[in-house]
């Protein structure tokens, strides 16, 4: 199921919506693509894993405009819309990202497409996958939700997830938004996930945090 799917968005409407649901978005994404201008090629290949509208890609091209992006997708419809947005920049190919190839590359990018890998085996394969794609002194950027290992943090920061929600849309609504996502999608603590990525072999940094969402950097 593509991204616009799965969060009942018509494809259009994915960027306007996206914010509605997600707190700190636009800065959330603009620190990840922050991130890539650390990368010392001037002309990095990036691969952007569930690429989606194209809304980090885009954000990566500002930072560094010489990049060649490359945005693997499993939706046909999502891909087409990537390659409207940028204008034909991206090179696009349509398939799970966690089954396809993903081509030798200086970054990885994800946004909120990481937390769909059910398990904590098959999440560590990908970055295992990933490590061995990217080139001496790559980096995966992945922005995304990631839990705080205390309980009571967590109802914390749900709270405050909630509390955004309810700008747009109803008490009840925003309860279905964050139960049907808690059945969906598959959130691991921060440590948890820096954990694997030091298994996989990267250095971790976090270099954007606010609440239950954060940009982790994986160095390669």
């Amino acid at each position: 199921m593509g991204a616009a799917a799965h969060l009942g968005i018509k494809p259009g409407e994915y960027d306007k919506t996206i914010a509605t649901l997600i707190p700190h978005y636009q800065d959330l994404i603009g620190a990840a693509a922050t991130a890539v201008d650390m990368i010392a090629r001037a002309t990095p290949t990036v691969v952007d894993l569930g690429t989606g509208s194209g809304s980090l890609a885009e954000r990566i091209l500002a930072v560094r405009p010489k990049a060649r992006l490359i945005g693997i997708d499993a939706d046909p419809v999502m891909l087409a819309t990537a390659t409207r947005r940028l204008r034909g920049r991206i090179e696009t190919i349509e398939g799970n990202f966690e089954r396809t190839s993903i081509p030798a590359c200086d970054v990885v990018s994800a946004s909120f497409a990481l937390h769909h890998i059910a398990t904590s085996r098959r999440k560590a394969a990908l970055y295992q996958r990933c490590f061995s794609s990217l080139r001496s002194g790559g980096m995966l950027v992945s922005a995304d939700c990631y839990l705080a290992s205390s309980t009571i943090v967590q109802k914390h920061d749900r709270g405050a997830w909630l509390d955004h929600l309810q700008r747009g849309y109803t008490r009840r609504k925003a309860q279905q938004f964050l139960k049907t996502w808690g059945k969906e999608d598959v959130f691991f603590t921060l440590d948890r996930e820096i954990e694997m990525l030091r298994d996989a072999g990267f250095g971790v940094e976090v270099t954007w945090r606010n609440a239950s969402f954060a940009v982790l950097v994986g160095l390669r």
